[in-house]
């Protein structure tokens, strides 16, 4: 089978090391998955990394099953129930192709897999311990049936599964399992049935495994048609499993009666394999002849395309193992345990936290993301998380509903419902409104008001209208000169208006920022989403600038594309500042996102920002910090042809205004002694958009 082997050459097929094939499916934001679960990423981040994970996941398994099976994770174990897809895995760079080989060959048990045949067998039989084991050999022969039908129907997949069975099948700990379980057992039969995928599998090791390999015929494992037939091939080779150890054991037994040594206990071993056993059942056909030819039809090819390595008369079985360190032991009974939970189906790997899960169900369908911003620090670069508030302001309603009635009122489902909410909504939104903030922000819709009449006039059109001229649209009221020699029979049209406008105002929400300067901001928001909200041609974004644990955070909180304005007023009355200053690295993080607007031939964007002083955040801070936020300013101006403007909510005199200066310009950067005047930014605001 060309999983295993290229069977022309007999050689393993081999998939690139060091390449993750499943980004394909993950977006360049991805590209940090290695730092999933060590670094200093918040839980928000952790499970928007892992939610990436899985709606890619989810991709493979939609196509490979023709149908919505949803992509879970769940406790410690890796599995299929018919229903779902259950992932348990941590999430790096290293492990991504593994973890989607992983998910595609549990989903085509979904699609190939006839589960009531199983289900059958396990009720018809009263031997427990017979049962069980014949499902094990069953577990393997299926998997590698269904495996071989989708390496052959779907060629795209064939990286995936080729490090599936490099990291479970074909490591170095394997080979050891291969030279260490050669005792006739029931545990030494199944690690060398397992090893069979591995190059250095010898049907020598066992009495009974050149049988085993050849009804297997795993070369030509596409012969099975069905689950059925897989569980004919595996009770076959458990009754060659169980009479090659009830063999053994009689041996054994014969020999501790005899009271042989050990010497000729090995000898009589070797011997007996081509003898009639005790019960007259005959054992030829399990092993090689005395003289090395095969006595089983059909396996001749076995020794190639296997990779084995067995002499010619077989007795390589009888080599001496090497002594392994314990710590080579481990490993070797670590990497044979993963290799028999994943062909049981039940993969133990790193168990994600309880609270990530949960953390990862809250989110699930929310409008956050993350974007990797500061990249030019190296490895102490950034994850921003960016919240899209305004896509779901009924949250932020129902938040604000249920913080307002009072603990004895609340329901279980209320409680339930408030716990799912605080995990999606940023830190900006606070509990509940104060009262003072409430006055700000009704004193900013009325502030909002007179300047949006003072904003009317952009909706005005004027319009020139020329006669009498050589070019143009032909005025029908001079037709009739034409006959004349009169040429000037044509007139013009001028229309003069103003173009559209976007603005974006992001706020500043770091601790620094609160008390009188948040609510001021408060009232400035309000003003302008007011004034915007009467104005054709006119658009406002607000988001925020802080922190999330130890990433940057983006809240766009809302747009007045998509946004009533009674909504803003709730949702201003709900804001909060706190945390630290990313200052540039959340800019970065929304020219990255794409969330400011271009200026275009057809609409000028504007940005205009409110601060309160320096960079300060984590180990992003001082002279790195203000350049970073000084060329991503220039990126904004010049990539994106938007205006900017800064107030700083201080004294012109303070040294953290000269800071400011520096990231976004000289003349671009207004000290705001008194910050409660945000007539004056909003009057600012009217002379530039007045301005042709």
């Amino acid at each position: 089978m060309a999983i295993i082997f290229d069977s022309k050459r007999g050689k393993k097929a081999k998939a690139a090391n060091n390449h993750v094939y499943s980004g394909f499916w993950l977006d360049k934001d991805a590209t940090s998955l290695g730092d999933m679960f060590h670094g200093k990423n918040s839980s928000t981040v952790k499970a928007l990394k892992l939610r990436k994970y899985q709606r890619a996941i989810a991709n493979f398994v939609k196509i490979l099953a023709q149908r919505d099976v949803p992509v879970v994770f769940k406790g410690t174990e890796s599995y299929t129930d018919n229903e779902h897809v259950v992932l348990a895995t941590d999430i790096n760079d290293k492990n991504f192709d593994v973890s989607a080989g992983l998910a595609l060959h549990e989903a085509s048990h979904l699609k190939y897999t006839d589960f009531k045949v199983l289900k059958a067998f396990m009720t018809s039989t009263f031997n427990h311990d017979k049962a069980q084991r014949v499902k094990e050999i069953l577990n393997y022969v299926e998997d590698r049936r269904i495996d071989n039908l989708v390496f052959k129907s779907s060629p795209g997949y064939k990286a995936y599964y080729h490090k599936l069975y490099d990291h479970y099948f074909r490591n170095a700990e394997m080979a050891n399992v291969l030279i260490q379980y050669r005792k006739p057992e029931w545990e030494s039969y199944m690690a060398q049935l397992i090893g069979m995928l591995h190059p250095n599998f010898n049907v020598n090791a066992l009495p009974g495994l050149r049988q085993i390999a050849a009804v297997i015929d795993i070369n030509n494992i596409g012969r099975l048609q069905n689950t059925e037939e897989a569980l004919e091939v595996a009770l076959q080779v458990y009754d060659i499993m169980s009479r090659q150890i009830e063999y053994a054991e009689q041996q054994a037994q014969q020999q501790q009666e005899s009271g042989e040594g050990e010497e000729d206990q090995e000898q009589q071993e070797g011997e007996g394999q081509g003898t009639e056993s005790k019960d007259g059942s005959e054992s030829d056909d399990l092993t090689e002849s005395k003289d090395g030819s095969e006595s089983n039809d059909g396996s001749g090819d076995q020794e190639e395309t296997q990779g084995g390595s067995e002499g010619e008369d077989g007795d390589d079985v009888e080599t001496e193992m090497p002594e392994l360190t314990p710590q080579q032991e481990r490993a070797m009974r670590d990497a044979l345990r993963e290799a028999q939970q994943m062909t049981n189906g039940q993969v133990n790997k790193k168990q994600a936290a309880h609270s990530l899960v949960n953390k990862l169900k809250s989110i699930q369908d929310a409008p956050v993301d993350y974007s990797p911003v500061g990249n030019e620090f190296g490895k102490n670069g950034f994850d921003c998380i960016i919240h899209e508030l305004y896509k779901q302001p009924h949250a932020v309603t129902q938040y604000l509903e249920i913080n307002e009635k009072a603990w004895s009122d609340r329901t279980s489902e209320d409680n339930a419902l408030r716990n799912k909410l605080y995990n999606q909504l940023p830190g900006c939104i606070n509990s509940g409104p104060s009262s003072y903030q409430d006055r700000m922000v009704t004193e900013g819709f009325q502030l909002g008001a007179i300047l949006g009449r003072k904003l009317l006039t952009r909706r005005e059109v004027r319009s020139l209208e020329q006669n009498r001229l050589r070019s143009g649209k032909i005025d029908s009221k001079r037709i009739a000169a034409a006959g004349y020699g009169i040429e000037t029979i044509f007139n013009q049209i001028h229309i003069d208006k103003f173009k559209r406008a976007n603005i974006h105002l992001t706020l500043d929400s770091s601790g620094s920022m609160g008390g009188s300067n948040w609510y001021n901001s408060m009232k400035l928001a309000a003003t302008l989403g007011k004034a915007v909200s009467m104005i054709d041609g006119l658009e406002l974004q607000i988001s925020t600038r802080d922190t999330d644990g130890h990433n940057p955070s983006v809240a766009i909180v809302y747009d007045s594309r998509v946004n009533k304005i009674q909504y803003l007023g709730v949702v201003l009355r709900m804001m909060c500042a706190n945390s630290m200053t990313p200052e540039g690295l959340c800019l970065e993080a929304l020219v990255n996102k794409k969330v400011l607007i271009p200026t275009t031939s057809e609409c000028d964007s504007y940005l205009i920002n409110i601060c309160d002083g320096c960079p300060g955040f984590d180990h992003y801070q001082g002279e790195r910090a203000v350049q970073h936020t000084a060329r991503t300013m220039k990126r904004i101006n010049t990539e994106l042809g938007i205006k900017h403007i800064g107030y700083f909510f201080g004294s012109a005199q303070y040294g953290s205004f000269k800071t400011f200066q520096r990231m976004y310009g000289e003349k671009t950067s207004v000290a705001m002694p008194d910050a409660s005047n945000a007539m004056q930014i909003a009057d600012t605001m009217n002379r530039q958009l007045m301005s042709k």
